[in-house]
């Protein structure tokens, strides 16, 4: 045991250093990518209105002030070393001379708040509903949880967004971009602000530290809409995939021993075959958490929630391109994260699987 739990250790500081030359890749992708962009975040910060020659002696100099006029390679070494230094630039239009870090400092405990629900609760009510629908398979029950669930993984999550805009917008007009007015539970609550300081920048934390319970429920009326949506979408695929996991183990020879034994149904479907149903189904577990936290830009866009999605979106359109970089950076974290606590998982989950 103690032997396994070493080369797990070897295992993830191996995959941990591996981190690095894939970083590097990503960041000079990135770094040529936003080069050859149409947009150009100098135009972009230039004031409208002024004649030409003007314009251009503006051009030049904000271009020398950020290094557009030495040669690209020249750009590229600096823009590595900087980064790994702790140095990722400023943002240049969004939100200007602001740290690219404090940027998304400031913005991704907003979108970490949205995906608390798909990320804790939906994994386990989708396992629970696979194994109901498995359990009763081709019965009422498992019919409408596979109806349910191929809706989910049918509609992308942007067309869920829309239609839900469309249903609280019309028909309930005291949504707007589905949450409900504040102002409708709590009169004089316009231009609501945190009646304290930002501790965490998690909006729901601070309003419990500065004992705003205005604010605390402005939080989450404003998710409520968002968060059916995103876990309508992550319910669909992990359901699916416990459900022909279970039905693939049911079907094992020691399922037949165990029932054959006495054993109490109950514990046969949780003790057997729901931790071997759970291997593959692991996977797609973490594959949707980091989906989750990736997809949020369609969800954020759609709902004007400002969190990391909305301010990826708008860095592309206005060619903000170190904030771009920055975004990129933490999604190819999330995703390298992701894939090493899948394989951590593993080995819990069946530990026959070892690494050496």
């Amino acid at each position: 045991m103690a032997r396994q739990a070493q080369n797990m250790i070897k295992y993830i500081i191996k995959r941990i250093l591996m981190m690095v030359p894939i970083l590097i890749i990503v960041l000079i992708i990135t770094f040529l990518l936003s080069k050859s962009m149409d947009v150009f975040p100098v135009i972009s910060r230039m004031a409208v209105g002024e004649d030409l020659e003007t314009i251009q002696r503006m051009i030049e100099e904000e271009e020398r002030r950020m290094g557009y006029d030495k040669p690209v390679l020249v750009q590229l070494f600096i823009y590595l070393q900087n980064f790994f230094t702790g140095n990722w630039g400023n943002s240049y239009v969004i939100l200007r001379d602001t740290p690219v870090l404090e940027v998304i400092g400031n913005i991704f405990p907003k979108t970490i708040e949205l995906m608390i629900v798909p990320i804790v609760i939906i994994p386990i009510i989708a396992v629970k509903l696979g194994v109901v629908s498995s359990t009763n398979k081709d019965k009422l029950k498992d019919t409408s949880i596979r109806f349910l669930a191929v809706l989910g993984a049918g509609f992308p999550i942007f067309f869920i967004g829309n239609l839900m805009q469309i249903f609280f917008g019309y028909y309930l007009k005291e949504f707007t971009y589905g949450a409900i007015d504040i102002q409708i539970m709590f009169s004089n609550t316009s231009g609501l602000e945190l009646k304290g300081e930002y501790y965490t920048r998690f909006r729901l934390i601070d309003a419990i530290l500065n004992n705003d319970p205005i604010f605390f429920f402005d939080t989450i009326l404003h998710l409520f809409i968002p968060v059916i949506c995103i876990s309508f979408a992550s319910l669909a695929g992990i359901t699916r995939q416990t459900r022909s996991s279970m039905l693939d183990v049911m079907d094992q020879d020691y399922i037949r021993t165990a029932r054959a034994k006495g054993v109490p149904e109950k514990k046969v479907i949780n003790s057997h075959a729901l931790r071997n149903a759970l291997i593959p189904s692991s996977n797609l577990i973490i594959t949707t958490i980091t989906g989750s936290l990736l997809g949020s830009l369609f969800l954020e866009a759609t709902f004007q929630y400002l969190g990391f999605g909305y301010y990826f979106v708008r860095s592309v359109f206005l060619g903000d391109y170190l904030l771009i970089n920055g975004f990129l950076v933490c999604s190819c974290l999330i995703i390298i994260g992701g894939t090493l606590a899948t394989d951590v998982i593993y080995t819990i989950i069946d530990p026959r699987i070892t690494y050496t």
